[in-house]
């Protein structure tokens, strides 16, 4: 039996039909060979395919098996990077606990020298202080010394002062009591009168000046009572000469006050003489109130007077100064020291001068 396949490599256009082993090729069949079947010719030829592989086939092998150890190498690499950066991480964190380690050692030695320090400071604010109470103390006692030494160098300056104080009203006593020895059994007129109102006024003088002198020497305790402050006022106007140009205005209302009633007569006697020199032999008056507070009395004597120079200013408080040419300059600084003995201050105001005194309750 013949078989034939049909050639591929010729041209359609030079095909001759009589001539047909130009496109088709005969063979025979051998003897002794076996006739394949199409399955198992098929097989054959997949056999055959897969036994003979193309050079395409064998760069695919070829190119799968370089990615497969291309795949291993970085498999390789990645394992050995991945191990590279595990021991950093474990060298850094060792290297930052070691940091850590040393900085808290630091720390701790800084904090022990620091609560050193810190006592230290401590003794030494505590000494600091100890010196300061006492240099205070010390300055203290040397400011009372002071005081006292300036108040006995004083005394030899009011002696004299106080000689000339006493003179005037001793000599109006001792006239006064001249002039009533003459007019022995006769009828007490109105000359009489006079001289004994002279005599009175003279005595309170006298009595004001020593108070201003032991007041201003030497603090003596205070005697505290209740006591009304107007009827201080009024005792203190009835002991003072009445000059009829001038008017005395006292305070209608009252309020009681704990106070030492004989010092503060001294008070007020020493504000309403000051108050009369200043308005003289003019036409004039002198208002004294009482006002409170819920906290505070305050005791305001005003005058028409020319008022307290302004080169003096606060120091007419001071011992031994005066705006009078014959004044000890006691008056003032006695009132002052009186009035803090009570725990209250005084202040002073012109146009019109007022004092102010103020006692808390």
């Amino acid at each position: 039996m013949r078989k034939y396949i049909v050639r591929k490599n010729f041209d359609q256009n030079d095909l001759d039909e009589l001539n047909v082993p130009n496109r088709t090729v005969f063979f025979e069949k051998k003897k002794g060979a076996k006739i394949l079947s199409e399955e198992d010719q098929k097989s054959n030829n997949e056999k055959q395919i897969n036994s003979t592989n193309s050079p395409e086939d064998q760069y695919i092998k070829k190119t799968n098996h370089d990615e497969e150890i291309l795949s291993t190498e970085a498999k390789k690499i990645f394992d050995e990077s991945l191990s590279a950066m595990e021991e950093y991480d474990k060298k850094r964190l060792d290297n930052i606990y070691d940091q850590l380690s040393t900085e808290k050692k630091i720390s701790k030695e800084l904090n022990e020298k620091l609560h050193k320090n810190l006592s230290k400071i401590a003794s030494a604010e505590l000494e600091l202080v100890k010196k300061k109470n006492q240099l205070e103390k010390d300055l203290d006692d040397k400011t009372k010394q002071l005081i006292d030494s300036e108040r006995f160098a004083a005394i030899g300056q009011l002696s004299g002062k106080l000689a000339h104080e006493l003179r005037t009203p001793l000599t109006v006593i001792k006239g006064s009591v001249g002039v009533m020895k003459h007019k022995k059994g006769e009828v007490i007129d109105d000359s009489i009168i006079q001289k004994l109102e002279l005599m009175e006024e003279s005595i309170y003088r006298m009595n004001n000046q020593v108070e201003k002198v032991l007041s201003f020497v030497q603090k003596y305790p205070l005697n505290k009572k209740e006591e009304s402050l107007r009827n201080i006022i009024q005792r203190s106007v009835s002991l003072v000469r009445k000059n009829p140009k001038i008017t005395i205005l006292t305070p209608k209302n009252d309020v009681r006050f704990n106070c030492d009633p004989i010092k503060m007569e001294v008070v007020i006697g020493n504000m309403l003489l000051n108050a009369l020199q200043a308005i003289e032999k003019e036409v004039g008056q002198i208002i004294i109130e009482i006002n409170e507070s819920p906290d505070l009395i305050n005791i305001t004597i005003q005058d028409s007077g020319k008022g307290i120079p302004e080169d003096l200013g606060e120091q007419i408080f001071s011992p031994l100064v005066s705006s009078k040419m014959d004044g000890t300059g006691l008056g003032l600084s006695s009132v002052k020291n009186i009035v803090e003995q009570h725990g209250g201050i005084i202040n002073f105001k012109n146009n019109p001068t007022t004092f102010t005194i103020s006692f808390p309750k």
